[in-house]
C-alpha cells in the first residue's frame, strides 16, 4: 500500500482555489436569479427607479386626451388620477367616465374600465385603481370633439359652397 504524498499548500494555489470558488459562487448566483426572474416574471429592474428621497418610481405610459402624453415616472402606490394628473391633467375634449386602464400581467394583457367622472363628482365613490410598472392609461375622447369637427366641417363646405355661388352669379 502506497501513502499519497501530500504537497504543501502555496499561496497561488490558494489564490487560484479562492478564485475558482468565487466564479462558481458567482455563476451560481447569476444562474439562480435568472432562473427566479424567469418564474416570477414580475421584477423588472427597468421598470423600477428610486428618487432623491429614496421612493420608489415605476414607469407607466399616458395616452389620448391628455396634455402631455408620454412615459411617467410616478411613485409606487399611486392611482390613474395621479398619472393624469403627471401628464399635465386632461384636455378640454377627454371622456373621464371612459378612461381604461391596460395591465400587462405575464403573457395576458387585461383592461380595466375607470370612471374618473364618478370618483370626481361623488364623495362616496371608491379611489381610483392603482398602476403598476408598465401600465397605460388611455383617456379617449368625447363626443363634443365630435361635434366640434363636424361643425367646423360644415362650415368648411358653407364657405367653399358660398364663394362658388359667388362666382358662378357674376358670370
Amino acid at each position: 500500500m502506497t501513502v499519497p504524498s501530500i504537497r504543501p499548500m502555496t499561496i497561488d494555489t490558494m489564490k487560484h482555489g479562492l478564485t475558482r470558488l468565487w466564479l462558481g459562487a458567482i455563476a451560481l448566483l447569476s444562474l439562480s436569479s435568472g432562473v427566479l426572474a424567469q418564474e416570477t416574471g414580475k421584477f423588472q429592474k427597468e421598470s423600477y427607479s428610486m428618487n432623491a428621497n429614496q421612493q420608489l418610481l415605476i414607469e407607466v405610459h399616458v395616452w389620448g386626451e391628455v396634455n402631455r402624453p408620454g412615459v411617467y415616472q410616478v411613485p409606487d402606490g399611486s392611482t390613474v388620477l395621479d398619472v393624469i394628473s403627471a401628464a399635465g391633467g386632461p384636455t378640454e375634449f377627454a371622456a373621464l367616465s371612459r378612461v381604461r386602464l391596460s395591465h400587462t400581467p405575464e403573457h395576458r394583457p387585461r383592461i380595466e374600465p375607470v370612471n374618473l367622472d364618478r370618483y370626481l363628482n361623488n364623495e362616496k365613490a371608491a379611489l381610483p385603481q392603482l398602476v403598476k410598472p408598465g401600465d397605460a392609461v388611455l383617456v379617449p375622447r368625447n363626443t363634443r370633439f365630435f361635434w366640434k369637427d363636424a361643425v367646423s366641417l360644415i362650415a368648411d363646405i358653407a364657405v367653399i359652397v358660398n364663394v362658388y355661388y359667388l362666382i358662378s352669379r357674376n358670370r
